[in-house]
This record gives C-alpha cells, structure tokens and sequence, in this order.
C-alpha cells in the first residue's frame, strides 16, 4: 500500500537543467531523493539531501564518493558492465519504498536510446499502479490506462500531446479541448492527437483499452 505522502525524485545521469531543477524542488514535497550515477552530480552542486545513491560511477569523481561516504548516505555501486541502466536501477529502488509518485529528472538529452529506455522504464511503476513522471524543462511524460483530468490552471505546459505506446488506443475520449474527440482509436502511426491545448478550467481524456503515452509540453 502507497504512502499518500511519499513523493520520490529521481535524479538521473541525462542532461539536467540545473536552475529548473532547483526551481522543481523548492515547490515540490519529496520524502525521498535517490541520486542516479552522474545525477549525484548535479544534486551535489545543487546541495540536495540524498537518502541513496546508485550507480557504477564511471562519470563521478572519487571525491564526491567519498564526501557521500562520511556522510554515511546509502551508496549502492553496481559493475558498469550489467543488464540495467543506472536510471532502472533507482527506479527499482524507489518502488521497494512504496512510493505514492515519481518524479524522474535527467531521464532526457542528447541519447535516444536512453531517452527511449526511460519511457519504457515507465512502465515499471505503472504495473504497480504507482504515478511515475519523466520531467525536464520542457516537458512532463507518463503513462495512463484509465481516465484523468488535467487542470488549465496546474497543466505543466501549454500544449499536451498524446501517443499511443502499444498498437493503438481504442475508444480515446478527450473533452475540454481545443480538439476535442469521441471514442476514436488512436493508431500508433497517427500524429492526431499532437499539440492539443485545455480551453476550459479542466479537460478529460478517457479510453477504453491501451496504454497512453501522455506528454505536456511547453513551447
């Protein structure tokens, strides 16, 4: 059972907007912090409290290491040459704590791979019915199987996008939109639902059968 009050960030090793994620910190509520590889990085400049830190360290000095050492901050170090990716790993971690959510930022750069990894690694908290989010800048990404509503005035973009992650979406609602839609199926090579936008205080968006991938975006 989820602790309605247990919030996790995940720092990770993808680029990171450093002045954002000190601004997404300060306005967020986070019970636990874990450090991914060369996101300690980061939450060190940024002095964050860390309560784990994981990874195999082959982007971060021994320094640092040492300095979470004395601190006596739960440190897992992992062989660089392993079956999962340092961001799977935390992501693994965090749902050991029942988490009510996850926030994961540096899951996004320059590595499509990685970007594309970290989106199926949603799918993770997802079986567990657990809210799972990839943020950086620009964008808020998560997955959802069952009806939601976003409101106008918490939305963390302007635009929102929607795609399907399997085959296709059946029975796709939305209501509250600029383009709103009835029971259509959304087919995974269809751009349809691309850079919608909210026009009253708060949209719906339901569906019969499949899995969405949801983006909110900003310009």
């Amino acid at each position: 059972m989820t602790n309605k009050m247990n919030k996790t960030l995940i720092i990770t090793g993808g680029y990171i907007d450093e002045n954002f994620l000190k601004e997404w910190f300060t306005k967020e509520n986070y019970s636990m912090i874990i450090a991914a590889d060369r996101g300690l990085m980061v939450a060190d400049r940024l002095n964050l409290p860390l309560d784990f830190i994981v990874g195999d360290f082959d982007s971060v000095s021994k320094e640092i290491l040492q300095k979470y050492e004395k601190l006596s901050t739960p440190i897992q170090t992992f062989p660089r040459e392993k079956d999962k990716t340092d961001t799977q790993i935390a992501i693994e971690l965090a749902l050991m704590h029942n988490p009510s959510s996850i926030d994961i930022i540096g899951a996004t750069g320059s590595r499509m791979d990685h970007i594309l990894a970290n989106l199926h690694l949603l799918l993770l908290p997802l079986q567990l019915n657990v809210d799972a989010s990839i943020i950086d800048a620009h964008n808020k990404i998560y997955l959802k199987t069952k009806r939601f509503h976003i409101k106008k005035d918490t939305q963390f973009g302007q635009f929102l996008s929607l795609l399907p992650f399997h085959e296709k979406v059946t029975g796709l609602t939305m209501k509250g939109f600029k383009y709103p839609l009835d029971r259509v199926t959304l087919d995974f090579d269809s751009t349809l639902c691309i850079s919608n936008e909210i026009v009253e205080e708060e949209a719906m968006v339901d569906l019969v059968e499949g899995i969405l991938i949801v983006i909110e975006a900003r310009d």
